[in-house]
């Protein structure tokens, strides 16, 4: 599903930044290519940037769009405060 990028606010990207940089594992809860609901234990390896479009690549080797980020840890992306948390109490 090839949508426009839209960029994400300078603040959660720092945020994103700093979690990768502690090579912390977070949970993260994104929508892929096909507007699937995702989620997981991740650790961020980088970000980068392809065909003006912002990525982050996670140590498994898998890529999501910045701008497809609705969750890391208990901080919900912009746009995305209302979304419900799916992650299992157990």
């Amino acid at each position: 599903m090839a949508t426009d990028y839209q960029p994400i606010a300078c603040g959660f990207y720092d945020e994103l930044e700093a979690i990768a940089t502690r090579k912390q594992q977070v949970y993260l809860q994104y929508f892929n290519d096909l507007r699937q609901l995702c989620q997981g234990s991740v650790v961020f390896k980088t970000f980068f940037v392809r065909d003006h479009v912002e990525y982050a690549q996670l140590t498994s080797g898998e890529e999501v769009r910045l701008d497809h980020i609705i969750r890391v840890g208990d901080l919900a992306a912009p746009g995305f405060d209302d979304y419900p948390d799916f992650r299992s109490g157990c």
